[in-house]
């Protein structure tokens, strides 16, 4: 299964990665982030067994992960944009012009392919019961793409966006009071799109960037995705404790679709 998270930034994506990664451990399946299941995959190709032979082991993952960045990445970017055109040109056309400096447009269309070429990647790899987990991947993407302090957020354009990209099992919808956001990125300290900017300019970046992710939660629910709700108010014992709850009826509801699909097929072939 692919999983991703969605969030304003500093609402607590990355704090839930580990958390995450273990309740499906415990559930039984191999759960890794994005950049974990590169280096095990990586591992497991022709390059990799070859680096792995050669080098000795305090350097291979580096080496590894600098093949991947640089040669093998652009491999899947180039066949996930043959295979999702539609996607690639709206987002091309979405950035192009946009009330923001253009080095950071560049840096949010790289930052973009970089999740296509890793998805590609990563799903062509994915096995039966292994679980993938994204904290920025295509639904996040739609905060970068589609606010800044400067634009208000359009809901044709954020929807017209997640109506292209390719499906998910599960997204993780992390939520946290704005101030929280706010104090947690300047003590983090600001990521490069924000930097530059006065405070004020900040708390509207985020308060538009909630916006987005309000539409993008809205969209996701009402267009079938699974979308697991989650507070994040610095409790995390409460908050892990909902997350695993939540994971079980999500489960549950798999298991009962299953059995759905499972007895319908019975009862055709007896039919036939």
């Amino acid at each position: 299964m692919i999983v991703e998270f969605l969030g304003t930034s500093g609402a607590g994506k990355s704090t839930f990665i580990p958390i995450l990664t273990n309740i499906l451990r415990d559930d039984g399946l191999t759960a890794m982030s994005a950049t974990e299941a590169i280096h095990s995959y990586m591992r497991k190709t022709c390059i990799g067994r070859l680096v792995c032979f050669l080098m000795p082991q305090a350097l291979q993952g580096p080496i590894l992960w600098r093949v991947f960045s640089y040669f093998i990445v652009e491999f899947y970017i180039a066949q996930f944009a043959l295979e999702n055109p539609r996607l690639i040109s709206y987002v091309v056309r979405s950035q192009l012009y946009r009330p923001i400096p253009w080095q950071h447009r560049r840096l949010i269309l790289r930052l973009f392919f970089q999740i296509t070429g890793w998805h590609q990647f990563l799903k062509r790899r994915l096995q039966p019961t292994e679980a993938l987990i994204f904290d920025e991947g295509f639904v996040h993407r739609a905060t970068h793409m589609f606010a800044s302090e400067s634009e208000r957020p359009n809901v044709d354009q954020v929807v017209a966006y997640l109506k292209r990209i390719p499906r998910l099992d599960l997204v993780i919808w992390v939520q946290a009071p704005l101030e929280t956001c706010l104090a947690r990125i300047y003590a983090r300290g600001l990521q490069t799109r924000l930097r530059g900017l006065e405070t004020p300019e900040v708390v509207q970046f985020l308060a538009n960037a909630e916006q987005v992710v309000n539409i993008a939660a809205q969209y996701l629910n009402n267009a079938g995705f699974t979308v697991i709700q989650l507070e994040n108010k610095g409790d995390l014992t409460t908050s892990t404790s909902e997350l695993r709850c939540k994971l079980s009826e999500y489960w549950f509801s798999q298991s009962d679709l299953y059995h759905k699909v499972h007895s319908a097929k019975i009862l055709e072939l007896h039919e036939s």
